[in-house]
């Protein structure tokens, strides 16, 4: 009866959280759920359709995947400098912040095109018909990912820049909750974009090894 109990107690503290959370809040994660699962059933079909060529082969996974994954990293702990600085209510250092994190974000994204580039050379490597175009479909659909936040941290940036001009909008601005939750979901959304391409790239790694 007590594990019963709890398990109740448990259930509604759970439906309390989210009835609290902002509901921007809750259909990110309910996007990030279903991204990740549709990022499953890619890699699943990909391991299904996949047979790696005889250990004779050329093929070197590719170099610029390796440097992109460095830049993700920082680009989450430059990501992580954000809200903090939001909350104190240091607006130059937020916009600076972003701007780092924009820029590392947009060099992710030269470096998986270098890496696609490379993939290219290799295509013979697949003996799947299928198989490469999974690695492709997967690659791109997370650098969809990644552009669709950059453009969300680019809005944020103009609007940010734009506040700080002005002593009395830029009052508003801190104030208001709801701006707090915008940069919440940045800094949310950022980071589970940083895990998937880490998780992703840990497999491909150990797959063609």
């Amino acid at each position: 009866m007590k594990k019963e109990k709890v398990h109740i107690d448990l259930k509604k503290e759970a439906f309390k959280t989210i009835e609290r959370m902002h509901p921007h809040k809750v259909l990110l994660y309910v996007s990030m759920i279903g991204s990740a699962l549709i990022f499953l059933f890619m890699i699943i079909a990909f391991t299904a359709s996949s047979q790696v060529a005889t250990p004779s082969t050329d093929f070197v996974f590719p170099k610029p995947f390796v440097i992109s994954t460095i830049i993700l990293l920082i680009s989450s702990m430059s990501v992580n400098k954000i809200l903090p600085f939001f909350k104190r209510g240091d607006l130059d250092k937020v916009k600076k912040w972003m701007g780092i994190t924009f820029l590392l974000g947009f060099v992710f994204g030269v470096f998986q095109f270098l890496g696609w580039q490379q993939l290219r050379e290799f295509q013979d490597t697949f003996q799947a018909p299928g198989s490469s175009a999974y690695l492709y479909v997967i690659s791109s659909l997370h650098v969809v990912h990644i552009v669709g936040i950059m453009i969300y941290l680019l809005v944020l940036l103009l609007q940010c820049h734009k506040t700080s001009k002005d002593a009395v909008q830029q009052l508003v601005f801190e104030t208001n909750p709801y701006q707090k939750v915008k940069y919440e979901i940045l800094t949310d959304f950022w980071h589970f974009v940083d895990v998937l391409w880490l998780i992703l790239f840990l497999y491909f790694f150990l797959f063609f090894k």
